[in-house]
């Protein structure tokens, strides 16, 4: 008689082989269909199967984070010619100089002002692009160098280490993790209790990855450079390249509960990957911008119709987000538009992933399903939110950053000057001396310095500390704000694939433009379509057909 402990080994090593090979049959049988779009394909450079993160979007509720009333630029413009002021300290009457008043559990020397920037040997000028940022066409991909798998032998397993994946690039191996590569080709990698976390079948492009909160994501790449994103929960995405004038992009249709999203990208490539910076669609004058970046001549009261009148998603996150009563400036109040608008569509992407409607106008029942991405409730209203004034200030400091970058777009496009690859993308970004902080877009699973797998999710917020280091294809971040359970904690050190850095910046960039159309600035401002968006081909119609097929073949694959 086998020992219990034996007995229960031997049981999941063996629904584990059950899974995989249901899975090589599946995945074998190919990725589905590929759209036929009328436009010019452009060769991609290899995109490794990452935490993809899908767009996002906003769909329609009549409680989706919206001003009562638009952002006043008014005082802005008076102002325009006033140093800027310290945001905080403002609002709370602080001294910069003394530590009276600060917020509970922080310091004059933080941690997080005391975290080190320990910059990739790979230095590049501050307003450059590093060397190894490549146009497409100038980054053969060698198909040919054969796959190596990555073991960890159990019995270390308590003493070891995160190692870098070699076959899933960018991501870190959990101690006791396993590469392996079955007879039909596809590369599966497993935990160390033997649970599938990834499935890869070279041949035909399509990837499986298990969240460790049960989600599944699905990720096509298909030989054009076209790919389909599938996932359990979250925005899922068509997204193809074409040509315009010789240059490189990537529209990308995203569908959700029957809305559909056009965005465009600038790809590049960097470290062996392929990475999509945002393509604005819109530019206004640089008055607009001027304004996004300059603080107000008194604190402007803007409240929020989530705040005015009682809604599902704010009510749940409460305990872990709340608005600010005032602003100083445009890009405070942008930074609560960026973090309530991601919690928005994460809670509302949950509700979907369980086949439950998003109600708008009513709490959820009890014993509802869980919503997003924590294992736990977070933290209860009655306790001070966990995104704290500081992080909120970081957020507002990175948004400026990114309100500015596109200002120097704007500029090149009434120039007629196309942007160098990467221009703008969060490689560049990252190669310069700051850190930046960036909320996160999408549920990735992560490595914490003791070795834990651990998530975060849509609404949690990071700040990078090290610049891009392509050897990997990651940064060194930590963790701001989490919202518990299974997410990693809070001040954890995580190490982030630049691929979902990309969509971190993307995603903000995005946000940041939404909120400046439905400002009062935005609104009344003249805008310029530039010219690769007014040629651009439309949305791919079968966009949604093509996300319900893979999604399809994975559930299929799960049994």
């Amino acid at each position: 008689m086998l020992p219990r402990t034996q007995q229960k080994m031997n049981r999941r090593r063996a629904r584990a082989s059950a899974g995989l090979a249901a899975l090589s049959v599946l995945l074998a049988s190919g990725a589905g269909s590929q759209t036929q779009q009328n436009t010019t394909t452009v060769p991609q450079a290899n995109r490794p199967a990452t935490n993809t993160t899908a767009q996002h979007v906003q769909t329609p509720a009549v409680h989706k984070p919206l001003p009562v009333n638009g952002v006043n630029n008014a005082a802005a413009a008076a102002n325009a010619n006033q140093a800027r002021q310290h945001f905080w300290p403002n609002i709370f009457n602080r001294n910069n100089n003394s530590a009276a008043g600060a917020h509970p559990g922080t310091s004059n020397s933080s941690l997080l002002s005391r975290l080190p920037w320990n910059r990739s040997s790979n230095s590049a000028d501050k307003k450059g692009v590093p060397e190894n940022v490549m146009p497409l066409a100038d980054k053969a991909h060698n198909s040919s160098a054969p796959t190596r798998l990555a073991s960890i032998d159990p019995s270390q397993r308590s003493a070891s280490r995160a190692m870098q994946s070699q076959a899933f690039l960018s991501h870190q191996n959990p101690p006791g993790t396993r590469e392996t590569q079955t007879a039909r080709g596809n590369i599966v990698r497993t935990a160390a209790d033997g649970s599938i976390m990834d499935v890869r079948n070279p041949s035909n492009g399509m990837s499986i990855h298990h969240g460790l909160d049960g989600s599944r994501r699905v990720t096509v790449d298909q030989p054009d450079g076209s790919r389909v994103f599938a996932p359990s929960r979250g925005i899922a995405y068509v997204q193809h390249p074409y040509l315009f004038q010789a240059k490189a992009f990537d529209h990308r249709t995203s569908v959700f509960q029957g809305q559909v999203t056009h965005r465009f990208y600038r790809p590049y490539t960097y470290g062996g990957a392929t990475l999509d910076a945002y393509a604005p669609t819109r530019f206004y004058q640089p008055n607009v911008y001027q304004w996004a970046s300059t603080p107000y001549i008194a604190p402007q009261q803007l409240p929020w119709n989530y705040t005015t009148t009682p809604t599902p998603w704010f009510s749940y996150y409460k305990g872990y987000f709340t608005p600010e009563s005032s602003y100083t400036s445009p890009s405070s109040w942008l930074a609560d538009y960026v973090l309530a608008s991601s919690l928005f569509a994460a809670y509302v992407t949950q509700q979907h992933s369980n086949s439950k409607p998003a109600s708008a106008a009513a709490t959820p029942a009890a014993g509802a399903a869980t919503p997003p991405a924590a294992a736990a409730t977070p933290a209860a209203a009655a306790s001070s939110p966990e995104i704290t004034p500081q992080v909120k200030e970081m957020v507002a400091d990175e948004v400026t950053r990114q309100v500015k970058q596109e200002s120097i777009e704007a500029q090149e496009n009434a120039q007629n000057k196309d942007p160098k690859p990467g221009e703008g993308g969060v490689v560049q970004e990252l190669s310069s001396k700051e850190p930046h902080v960036f909320v996160v877009a999408q549920d990735l699973d992560l490595v914490d310095p003791s070795g834990r797998r651990c998530m975060i999710s849509e609404g949690d917020v990071v700040q990078v500390i090290s610049g891009p280091k392509p050897s990997t294809g990651t940064a060194d971040a930590v963790v701001l704000a989490s919202k518990g359970g299974v997410e990693c904690e809070r001040a954890a050190q995580v190490e982030v694939a630049l691929t979902d850095l990309q969509e971190m910046q993307n995603h903000m960039r995005e946000t940041i433009d939404q909120g400046m159309s439905m400002s009062s600035a935005g609104k009344a401002a003249a805008t310029a379509t530039p010219a690769f968006a007014a040629s651009a081909p439309p949305p791919d119609p079968n966009a949604a057909q093509e996300i319900a097929q893979q999604q399809q073949i994975a559930a299929a694959a799960e049994g």
